[in-house]
């Protein structure tokens, strides 16, 4: 059992509550146990598990994984939630290429989101709708902030990321791959359910405040807006970025659609 506060493993845990820690380690944790169960099971990226003294559940087989029992007090010291479920995975970031996000054609590219629930919210919306890829720049809350891990409930563990340091050029590389962009506005007189085709689509959502950077929506091929009654002028963007989702996957004839 771990006691002590400055085990390495527990310092390691410790410091990815961090932006820094998580970037200077490429590693990320992922507390609870549904998350636990997804990594484990669909990913090969567990570098090991921590499971507090505490925990009184009966656990799954980990047996083909690190893990280690945990003083109850220093097990609290590394948790961010509440009430804690008594385990953690911590795992090792997975980095996927612009060549390896492209073989879907469905990507959903989000601009500046900073809120770590609505990141999360989308990213489970990608997973559930078949848009295996996302792409995210650098005005985005880290996607693998405790919160955005939890809110994805597993999803990441079956998506392709990649962050970008350069919109124009990222988009200028995917109209050459045959995708059409889709940026989704709050002005336009053209509303979703007037797209009914595509061949390879890339949906962009943008910041909850300000919406999509303007000169990413003059490189966008198409611009859209959500039908909407009532006086509302806008919808939750991951919200929005799920109506959308759903929209392009009915399109795309997503067998779970």
């Amino acid at each position: 059992m771990l006691t002590s506060n400055d085990n390495p493993r527990i310092k390691t845990a410790r410091v990815l509550q961090t932006k820094k820690g998580r970037d200077q380690l490429d590693l990320f944790l992922a507390e609870g146990e549904t998350l636990v169960k997804e990594y484990t099971t669909y990913s090969d990226c567990v570098e090991y598990i921590l499971i507090s003294e505490k925990k009184e559940q009966d656990l799954w087989d980990l047996s083909l994984f690190d893990h280690y029992y945990v003083k109850g007090s220093v097990f609290d010291s590394i948790s961010s939630t509440q009430n804690s479920q008594g385990i953690v995975a911590v795992v090792r970031k997975k980095t996927y290429s612009l060549e390896e996000i492209t073989k879907n054609n469905l990507i959903l590219y989000a601009d500046s989101i900073q809120d770590p629930g609505n990141m999360g919210t989308i990213i489970r919306s990608c997973d559930a709708f078949g848009a295996k890829s996302i792409i995210y720049n650098k005005g985005c809350v880290d996607i693998f902030n405790p919160k955005t891990i939890r809110a994805t409930m597993g999803s990441l563990t079956r998506l392709a990321h990649f962050k970008t340091d350069s919109n124009l050029e990222t988009l200028l590389a995917l109209k050459d791959l045959g995708y059409t962009i889709f940026s989704a506005v709050v002005d336009s007189n053209l509303f979703l359910e007037s797209i009914n085709k595509f061949e390879k689509a890339v949906i962009i959502v943008g910041n909850e405040s300000k919406g999509i950077d303007p000169a990413i929506i003059d490189s966008s091929d198409t611009r859209f807006s959500i039908r909407m009654n009532g006086s509302i002028e806008s919808l939750n963007v991951g919200v929005a970025a799920s109506i959308c989702l759903y929209h392009f996957a009915k399109i795309a004839n997503h067998p779970r659609i």
